[in-house]
């Protein structure tokens, strides 16, 4: 495997808690950012399927207490607001 150095800018009190939970499981502060990365990276199309479940048990929801309410009108308007 090819590896990549690079820079990150972290807020101090990140970085310290990155550095006490590294130290708390033997790690470096590298490597418990890379299983972070990893772990992100993995979302399961199970996942996936279940949050756009609720995200449409939602909408329908929505859709029941404010019929005239149309998101995509909204987000529209809210954009060209600016």
């Amino acid at each position: 495997m090819n590896w990549v150095t690079t820079n990150i800018r972290l807020p101090e009190d990140m970085y310290m808690e990155l550095k006490m939970e590294a130290a708390k499981k033997r790690k470096s502060v590298a490597q418990l950012i890379r299983e972070r990365i990893v772990k992100k990276k993995t979302s399961s199309k199970k996942d996936v399927s279940k949050l756009i479940a609720e995200m449409n048990k939602f909408a329908k929801k929505m859709s029941r207490k404010y019929p005239d309410l149309r998101l995509s009108e909204k987000l529209i308007e809210m954009r060209y607001e600016q």
